[in-house]
């Protein structure tokens, strides 16, 4: 059985509630996000249609930097995350928030999988290491489907598959910190 772990020897997801949007909204300005509306309707509508929001903490620093989130489930028994790191150590902790997400999403809902939708197809850059063959799946790429900084951009979607992470997410929880507690 999972067990919805949200910290690693190096980050911490916390809840992020209303009172924290605009420290989500600074996230997601500093990275550039596209189509991110004024911060007064961002803050209005924080956290509609999610199951799930995390404000990352750099447990070395307690410093703010990403936020992570697990969409409603589909009937199909499917769920998207996305994983906004910002700063210098954002490709360090990549691996660690992105395991942290699906394992959460995973062990609170009855998900088939869990989606990753990225403008890059390197699964690579999740940050998952050698776990990253055994885990991810290039499942479909939507053509020109996302306009920003001027230029149209593939989506690619990436799936983690229930099995797959009974089988080796619990190895990676290990290797990042999560289990040693």
């Amino acid at each position: 059985m999972l067990f919805p772990h949200t910290e690693t020897d190096r980050v911490a997801l916390r809840p992020a509630g209303p009172q924290d949007a605009p420290e989500a909204y600074r996230i997601l300005f500093e990275l550039g996000a596209a189509g991110l509306p004024v911060l007064d309707a961002f803050v209005k509508n924080f956290g509609e249609g999610l199951s799930a929001c995390f404000l990352v903490h750099d447990k070395g620093t307690d410093e703010v930097v990403g936020l992570s989130t697990v969409s409603c489930a589909t009937s199909a028994g499917h769920a998207r995350i996305e994983v906004h790191l910002a700063g210098p150590a954002a490709a360090e902790l990549a691996g660690d928030v992105h395991a942290l997400t699906v394992n959460f999403a995973f062990a609170m809902w009855r998900l088939r999988k869990v989606y990753v939708h990225r403008t890059s197809p390197d699964a690579a850059e999740l940050g998952l290491g050698t776990a990253t063959a055994d885990l991810v799946r290039a499942e479909a790429v939507l053509p020109d489907h996302t306009y920003f900084h001027g230029r149209l951009w593939d989506v690619h979607i990436l799936a983690v598959h229930r099995d797959d992470w009974n089988t080796h997410g619990v190895p990676l929880l290990k290797q990042i910190g999560c289990l040693r507690r």
